[in-house]
């Protein structure tokens, strides 16, 4: 019974020990199965692309970067195939090891290299392949031997290399007997025109983002979509000796076609380059063209610019940016420097807001005009050259007043005196209700980056109320100020200005068009049509008469504003806005001149004519015809016929028919030369000069300076020099100032061909403070 019993006992043990052991045995299962659960279901992607890493060597293929053109299709920005350059360190390192010399006993038999001699071989190797790549790449030789030495299987040595450049660097890695080195296709950025429409278009950084401008504000519709190429590799990083390979193409990036007309932004970059040397001025220049009727930005530019193809070099030709890093140097240098690169990449007109001066008037008429609060026919706007609101006096800008005036007058004379007394009929709540209508407390839309918008007061007293009348203590950017007038001319309606007209995909085909958007009715048609001829007024009655195009009709405003501190006098802005034609206004034009350096500082005098200009080049460039008036018939154009070899009686007949004055010299019956060439298109009052046996002069003539003189004079000046005179600007039956010569083309004191026609501007100094 005993021994029964302790077997018993004896096979209840052995049980709970075999159940124990099983219980860690199920325990255990359980556990590596959790383990393996959470392996290979949890954590699974993690795990693939670990396993991916190590088994597979993934290149980037990068897309090429879409196109910009111009509204005509003309190419602004391209990007142009390329290579990167590439290496393999772990295949560089099997094929260095592998190149050591071999060597064998007196018997023939191979001697086994030691590590020494391997990482001898392996350093030499690495060593002439980083030496290839810094040549031709001028790269720093130790910087690219240390990319060749890391534990990796891709590293990138260079990005945008030329074809040829990447060429030579392959036909040298053959030629010596190395590998490990890659060329895939890349692309680099390219702007055709350089520093053209530098602050529109913006520019790329070393990996293709954009960083300014359209490329930053359309960086994804341009950059495309990079593809990829996966080889498989071995666990020393190497190639397989098998071929596997997956190929996965680039989507490229689409175009973007801007509302920009190179024509536009040329007149418009031209203009304001020449305004911005002849004012000095210290803060820069800037100027937008806009079609009001579809809010289409045609040109927009500041001065100074740059060289997109260089961003980050200050031209040579803005000596007096330069001139500020003068006994600078080191830290202080480096920032400087970058301060004025940011300067430069700054789209003024869109990013820096201003005290727009007297071109607001036209929002203080317009409003006045609308709510009732004036009529077209008010009269009796007295001024006596200043007004004193509360315990402030104010002046108007011509000391002495302007006396007794209708409404049409006081836009005309831009009299501050009467918009303080036209603000204070509106009241605070009016002109505030207005200004947000007018969209100036917000952004105006534009599809461009960095848009700021207007700072104006929280709460309007008295004086605030007067002061804001004409345009001074609040601000708002040029492209705000400039649709708030656009809004006037285009029945009331306040459009949304765009940049980007079409986005079309790699063929050209059109994926979206950029449609004209109303963003409110501003005004009634009624008032705007008053205003127009208020505007037009302006021009040729008023401040802005410097603005005066022969054929065209144009209206505008001129302003000049203070800046902080205002008790330095030097500090000021002087601007004009212009529209035409104003028979039916369709294009508008800004022009902001920030601190000239000139003693002419108002915008009748240097800003105005500026405008002029260009809309005598934009105008006919737009396909809107001339209609010149009786007085205007001296500044219709003739084309000069060829008319050497004809007889000199069809020679006289053709000229007479034409009704230009001609000269003979000579006594031959035959026309055998003649000035100005055939071709050559000049104004009635120039005489041609008929050759008829005598020789013509074929030395150059030096341009003398005409500044200053007055039509009669400037042209005999010209013609006493051989050269034909193209009168632009004021003319002198348009104003009761003297009309006098501003500027001219070419320069005085160039060297030009005889018989060449010097452009010369007219205007007048009797507005130069407004």
């Amino acid at each position: 019974m005993a021994r029964k019993r302790s077997n018993k006992k004896k096979m209840t043990m052995r049980g709970r020990i075999v159940l124990l052991i099983l219980a860690f045995a199920v325990f255990g299962f359980v556990i590596v199965g959790i383990r393996l659960f959470y392996l290979q279901v949890v954590t699974t992607n993690f795990y693939q692309s670990k396993a991916a890493e190590n088994q597979t060597k993934d290149m980037i293929i990068t897309p090429t970067r879409g196109t910009i053109y111009d509204r005509n299709m003309t190419e602004l920005a391209v990007s142009a195939t390329t290579q990167e350059i590439s290496v393999d360190p772990s295949g560089i390192r099997d094929k260095g090891k592998a190149s050591v010399k071999q060597k064998t006993d007196e018997k023939g038999k191979q001697i086994p290299a030691t590590d020494e001699e391997k990482q001898a071989a392996l350093l030499a190797y690495q060593e002439k392949i980083a030496e290839i790549l810094a040549e031709n790449l001028e790269l720093d030789y130790t910087e690219v031997l240390e990319k060749i030495q890391r534990d990796v299987s891709y590293v990138r040595i260079a990005r945008r290399v030329d074809a040829d450049i990447a060429d030579t660097i392959m036909q040298q890695i053959d030629e010596t007997g190395l590998s490990g080195v890659y060329t895939t296709e890349d692309s680099k950025r390219y702007y055709k025109y350089g520093n053209f429409a530098s602050q529109i278009l913006g520019f790329t950084n070393d990996d293709g983002e954009g960083l300014y401008g359209v490329e930053l504000q359309y960086n994804d519709i341009l950059k495309g979509v990079a593809g990829r190429v996966v080889k498989a590799t071995n666990a020393l990083g190497s190639d397989m000796p098998y071929d596997y390979e997956k190929y996965v193409e680039a989507k490229n990036g689409n175009g973007i076609v801007l509302t920009i007309d190179e024509g536009v932004q040329h007149y418009l970059e031209k203009h304001l380059e020449q305004v911005l040397q002849s004012t000095d001025a210290k803060k820069g220049v800037c100027g937008i063209v806009m079609n009001i009727k579809t809010g289409e930005i045609l040109g927009i530019s500041t001065k100074p610019d740059f060289d997109l193809n260089d961003p980050r070099t200050i031209p040579e030709e803005y000596t007096s940016l330069l001139a500020e890093l003068d006994n600078l140097s080191g830290d202080e240098y480096k920032k400087k420097y970058s301060e004025i690169l940011l300067r430069l990449w700054r789209n003024k007109p869109i990013n820096d807001t201003y005290e727009p001066g007297s071109t607001f008037k036209v929002f203080t008429v317009s409003t006045a005009l609308e709510e009732g609060v004036v009529t077209p026919e008010s009269s009796g706007f007295s001024c006596g050259g200043f007004k004193v609101v509360k315990d402030r006096k104010i002046n108007c800008w011509k000391s002495g007043g302007h006396g007794s005036q209708t409404l049409k007058e006081t836009l005309a004379n831009s009299c501050n005196v009467a918009m303080m007394d036209i603000s204070a009929m509106m009241g605070a709540d009016m002109f505030r209700k207005y200004f947000n209508a007018y969209g100036m407390l917000e952004k105006t839309g534009i599809d461009l980056p960095g848009e700021a918008t207007g700072i104006f007061f929280d709460e309007m007293g008295e004086v605030d109320l007067a002061t804001a009348s004409f345009g001074q203590n609040f601000q708002v950017t040029p492209l705000q100020e400039l649709c708030m007038v656009a809004a006037v001319c285009n029945d009331g309606e306040l459009v949304v200005p765009h940049i980007v007209k079409e986005i079309v995909d790699t063929e050209g085909n059109v994926q979206q068009t950029m449609e004209t958007q109303v963003k409110r009715q501003v005004l009634s048609e009624e008032t705007s049509d008053v205003m127009c001829e208020f505007l037009e007024n302006v021009v040729a009655n008023g401040t802005g008469q410097n603005a005066y195009v022969a054929g065209y009709r144009i209206g505008g405003k001129t302003a000049t504003s203070q800046k902080q501190p205002k008790s330095d006098n030097s500090l000021r802005i002087a601007s004009f806005i212009g529209v035409a034609p104003m028979d039916d206004p369709e294009y508008a034009v800004i022009v902001m001149i920030d601190e000239p350096q000139t003693s002419e500082k108002g915008g009748g005098a240097i800003a105005a004519p500026v405008v002029g200009r260009i809309f005598e080049d934009i105008l006919p460039y737009l396909g809107v015809e001339a209609a010149f008036s009786e007085e205007e018939a001296d500044r219709q154009e003739i084309t000069v016929p060829s008319l050497t070899n004809k007889s000199l009686e069809d020679a006289k007949a053709a000229l007479d028919e034409l009704g230009l004055e001609y000269r003979v010299k000579g006594d031959d019956d035959t026309v055998t030369d003649q000035l100005p060439v055939g071709g050559i298109s000049i104004q009635p009052d120039n005489t041609v000069v008929l050759y008829c046996g005598e020789e013509k002069s074929t030395d150059k003539v030096t341009v003398p300076d005409v500044s200053g003189m007055s039509v009669e004079v400037a042209r005999a000046e010209l013609a006493n020099n051989g050269l034909y005179m193209k009168q632009n600007g004021i003319a002198s039956w348009r104003t009761s100032g003297a009309s006098a010569a501003v500027t001219q083309s070419p320069a005085a004191n160039s060297e030009v061909a005889r018989g060449s026609v010097v452009t010369v501007a007219f205007g007048n100094n009797m507005t130069s403070q407004e």
